[in-house]
């Protein structure tokens, strides 16, 4: 999947503001938490959002030797400029 791909046609461009790994373990298994924080920056920024939802939707997520455990995104702020957000990601070594 494309994010800039799909959000060009509604005007809206991806900015990435920030990206954070830290290690995370639990009794039995290893792996990295992730946060990358997004700005859809644009007058078609809500648009595109949708469209990129709908297209996370229906995306398998593959990673070579790891397991995506879990994946969420955290809403941030909206404004007339865009809408801002932070999407968390939990991969386990396998």
């Amino acid at each position: 999947m494309d994010g800039a791909a799909i959000a060009a046609p509604f005007g809206a461009r991806v900015v990435i503001e920030g990206l954070r790994a830290r290690d995370w373990a639990s009794l039995t298994l290893t792996g990295t938490r992730h946060e990358l924080d997004v700005r859809l920056d644009g007058v078609g920024a809500a648009a595109a959002l949708a469209a990129l939802g709908e297209s996370l939707a229906h995306e398998t997520i593959t990673i070579a030797g790891q397991i995506l455990a879990e994946a969420l995104v955290e809403p941030g702020t909206a404004d007339d400029e865009g809408v801002a957000m932070t999407i968390c990601a939990l991969v386990i070594n396998d």
